[in-house]
């Protein structure tokens, strides 16, 4: 490995392990340095964020459930059913938007930033996962529920199996209700840092879900709720991609440091960064459609980017093989992205 004359090994292990505890590293956060006190990550912005978004959703179930209810209305039953299904939908569109890198960097020029942590938007997509999986759930027990009664009404005639499997949209439903088991399986922090490339891989299953979503609901339906969101996000990643595939700096030289830490610095290429950005990589070699973000630990003055990477996961590990294992000629081309995301100022914070 290349070797960094200027920085004692007391000074290089010293700073090594303090990037480590400042999870300066592998943006998949490590359980040995990632202890730090659940009171710690909640901060004013993020209550106010969930405190919101509970908000809207209850706000948006009570006005369907009084819809339902009012005069000439399907009544209160169909109306709560409606709501969950408008929230279902509004809150898995939600998470194109919040996955849209360059949308965020966006909203981070208007007045949002002040009550939002906009750069937070990985947490953002967590919760809207969590509420479309709690409104899967009830969508799922309240059609149950509904077939059941039809069939006991009946006696038998319609059978619940029938209603379930035999029609489109029930076997639609069930399609993406087992894709939506396994993608939040394998998002289990517990999985997801042992495994993430089954993990990443498992996750562009939503494109499957996109696909039973069309024949699921109507037309209309998914034109309101995944064609407009659907396309900001494409648009945006086809951005980045084209971004990325011009902009291929060199490396320039690769230091090992201790704790399992290498340092990676590459070319700036003119880009304009400020102090608590960070970046994404992608190595083609290893995985040509894997981006992971790290935390750029050059100064802003200096003429060269850099990255520390802790090999905490399956990627980085082989990134650090790799590199090993070529450490006569080191150079190799990464394709990175720069994202001009920056953490919020400290004043913002509880």
């Amino acid at each position: 490995m290349a070797s960094y004359g200027r920085i004692s090994e007391g000074v290089s292990n010293a700073y090594a392990i303090d990037l480590a505890r400042n999870h300066a590293f592998d943006g998949q956060a490590n359980s040995a340095l990632n202890k730090e006190p659940y009171a710690k990550t909640v901060t004013i912005r993020r209550v106010f964020f969930i405190t919101l978004w509970i908000g809207i959703q209850g706000a948006v179930l009570g006005y369907k459930i009084a819809d339902g209810t009012s005069t000439g209305g399907p009544g209160a039953e169909a109306g709560f059913a409606k709501g969950i299904e408008v929230l279902l939908m509004a809150s898995f569109a939600s998470i194109f938007l919040f996955m849209s890198p360059t949308l965020m960097l966006l909203l981070r020029e208007t007045f949002l930033p002040r009550y939002i942590a906009i750069e937070k938007n990985i947490h953002a997509h967590k919760i809207a996962s969590y509420t479309t999986a709690l409104w899967s759930v009830a969508h799922v027990v309240y059609y149950y529920s509904k077939f059941y009664r039809l069939q006991i009404s009946t006696n038998g005639k319609v059978t619940l199996v029938s209603m379930m499997f035999e029609k489109v949209v029930g076997q639609t439903g069930h399609g993406m209700l087992a894709v939506f088991i396994i993608m939040m399986a394998t998002s289990i922090p517990a999985v997801r840092h042992k495994f993430f490339e089954l993990f990443y891989l498992v996750h562009h299953l939503y494109l499957v879900v996109i696909i039973l979503i069309f024949y699921h609901v109507s037309k209309h339906t998914f034109q309101y709720y995944i064609a407009v969101p659907g396309a900001i996000y494409v648009i945006d990643k086809v951005y980045r991609l084209v971004r990325s595939r011009i902009n291929t700096p060199r490396i320039l030289s690769v230091i090992q440091h201790p704790s399992n830490v290498i340092e990676l610095r590459f070319e700036k290429r003119g880009m304009n960064v400020k102090v608590g950005q960070y970046v994404y990589i992608c190595v083609p070699s290893l995985a040509w459609f894997q981006w992971h973000p790290f935390t750029l630990t050059s100064a802003p003055e200096e003429d060269e980017l850099s990255v520390h990477i802790w090999a905490g996961g399956d990627w980085t590990r082989r990134l650090i093989d790799m590199f090993q294992q070529n450490a006569v000629n080191p150079q190799r081309t990464l394709n990175i992205v720069h994202q001009s995301i920056q953490p919020p100022p400290r004043t913002h914070q509880s």
